[in-house]
């Protein structure tokens, strides 16, 4: 049986999926100016990205950007009931920015402040290095002061000698 001449696969009406990039993914995205007059196409985009393409409609498929989720670091204060200091850092790549280090997959650190630094991996790497030493260094920091603070805990019979030798009366 023949198949009608409507639904017959010619070379001239088939067009080839291209190929999806290694560690990336068809995703949908909504592109348009309003959710009235968007639509939803399919774009490339990298496995570590978290971005809700659907959620937020962009103007065109060249302002999608992509994110990976972000990890934060907050510091407290004993004086202050809100982080005093907060800083996120995440995967970002813009596709169509005009810095071409900027369509790469770069690592931004973000402080409360907004202030962004684009760090490439090295760059990133090297401030892991650094937080590493930081880290060990805010340790040493609190055993000292933990140390000093228990110091004064000592035997009354035995503070009192001191004040005495102190006082010049022993």
């Amino acid at each position: 049986m023949d198949t009608p001449q409507s639904t017959q696969v010619r070379p001239g009406n088939v067009h080839p999926f291209p190929a999806i990039k290694p560690d990336h993914r068809l995703v949908p995205a909504r592109i348009g100016r309003t959710n009235d007059t968007s639509v939803i196409v399919y774009v490339e985009c990298p496995t570590w990205c978290t971005e809700d393409h659907v959620a937020e409609s962009v103007g065109d498929a060249v302002d999608i950007s992509h994110a990976s989720g972000s990890e934060g670091l907050y510091v407290r204060s004993l004086l202050k009931t809100v982080p005093t200091h907060e800083l996120f850092a995440a995967i970002q790549a813009d596709p169509a920015a005009s810095d071409p280090r900027l369509r790469q997959a770069h690592i931004v650190v973000e402080d409360r402040g907004n202030e962004y630094a684009h760090l490439t991996p090295e760059m990133a790497e090297e401030l892991a290095d650094k937080a590493v030493s930081f880290a060990s260094h805010l340790r040493s920091l609190a055993r000292t002061a933990r140390l000093h603070n228990t110091a004064g805990d000592s035997d009354p019979d035995m503070d009192e000698a001191l004040r005495r030798v102190q006082g010049g009366a022993a």
